[in-house]
């Protein structure tokens, strides 16, 4: 199977064995980090073993990056505002819904940083991630808009409501996007974790119920939750494996890398991810998930667990085929030196994603509506 560069392999499982690149290796090895959205972590990941090199050998230097301390301090500190707006837009959210007992779940990004997950560490994020139970969709949204959220496409200077509006209501596992109007945030509001149409879903019941609270109550009114450890990692590898595309998709490998070192220290985890993943009937995507990591990260796995996931992997032809496509997908290209079959796995999973999101008639009617509105120069979802 073929694997990640080797040069930015290093620098997110081993950023030390870098002390002695030269500074065109460090260079191209720090293009591909910014290519997979991964540099604000390679960047806290070596300032913090500058820190740390007082305590280290004494022939041992500290760490030193030729001619890129600039541009690391600067991914550094796009993590960092990241996270602050992140941390802002939270608490905006929750003044909204200050007098209502809801139950809110924050997701992705959103939820590692509330629960102060390892992968926060220089994570960048977009927009911000809630999932509520499907009876409260509509109120959730009137409180959104009321205070101050609009439709994306409205943003946009288009008008809400048509297909893309229909598309999300009926079809998919959450609302048309929401932003901010004075902000320009975004938030995403699901009511579970993947399309009700996909081939695999998941019991928003169950995953609602299972969730834990990450802020005490004050004065009554409740605050945020997360789902729980073997949920939150779920998510992640369904997020990337059946919902996405997995194209540009490292940066989910590596917080998944980060939550198996985080979890995976649990006495238990290990036996209760393998039978929730059951349960919840997300077995194969589990599987790739432990498989390329482990392979293309070296995450802890332990063997074991590899060995009882192998009841979730697909046929062989499937097994070798994603073999060939995930790697190439994940890995960001430098320059014009891009694998030349990285256009085509990225294809290729990007068609497998719809695949497994719709039926065919549905995918079907889908494909020609954007087609056609391709044709036309409209923007579809």
């Amino acid at each position: 199977m073929k694997g990640l560069p080797e040069d930015l392999k290093t620098l997110l499982i081993s950023p030390q064995s870098a002390r002695d690149w030269s500074a065109e290796r460090w260079s191209r090895a720090a293009y591909l980090a910014q290519s997979g959205a991964v540099l604000s972590r390679v960047a806290v990941d070596l300032a913090t073993l500058d820190q740390d090199a007082p305590d280290q050998d004494a022939d041992q230097a500290p760490l030193e990056v030729p001619g890129l301390d600039g541009c690391l301090l600067s991914a550094m500190r796009n993590g960092v505002r990241s996270q602050t707006r992140l941390s802002w837009e939270m608490d905006r959210i929750k003044r909204v819904f200050w007098d209502r007992d809801l139950k809110i779940v924050l997701l992705k990004g959103a939820a590692y940083l509330a629960a102060g997950i390892p992968c926060t560490r220089g994570r960048l994020s977009s927009d911000i991630d809630i999932m509520v139970a499907k009876d409260e969709l509509a109120s959730v949204e009137a409180a959104l808009l009321d205070a101050g959220w609009v439709s994306a496409k409205e943003m946009q200077g288009e008008e809400s409501g048509g297909y893309d509006d229909d598309y999300y209501r009926r079809w998919m596992h959450e609302l048309p996007p929401l932003v901010n109007s004075e902000r320009k945030t975004v938030i995403d509001v699901h009511h579970t974790i993947l399309p009700p149409t996909g081939r695999v879903t998941a019991d928003a019941a169950e995953l609602l119920d299972q969730a834990v609270p990450v802020e005490s109550e004050a004065h009554g009114r409740r605050g945020y939750f997360v789902l729980c450890d073997t949920d939150m990692f779920l998510h992640s590898v369904v997020h990337l494996f059946q919902d996405g595309e997995i194209r540009g998709g490292l940066r989910d490998l590596v917080d998944q890398t980060d939550m198996i070192a985080h979890f995976g220290a649990r006495p238990d985890f290990w036996e209760r991810l393998i039978a929730r993943a059951e349960v919840l009937g997300l077995g194969r995507p589990l599987y790739y998930s432990l498989r390329y990591t482990s392979v293309l990260l070296d995450a802890p796995v332990p063997a074991s667990v590899l060995d009882a996931a192998r009841r979730f992997a697909p046929p062989l032809a499937v097994r070798m085929m994603m073999d060939l496509l995930v790697p190439r997908a994940l890995s960001p290209s430098y320059l014009f030196e891009s694998d030349r079959g990285a256009g085509l796995a990225g294809e290729l999973l990007y068609i497998r994603s719809h695949w497994l999101r719709m039926p065919p008639l549905m995918l079907t009617r889908h494909l020609a509506i954007k087609a056609w509105r391709r044709i036309g120069g409209e923007k579809t979802a």
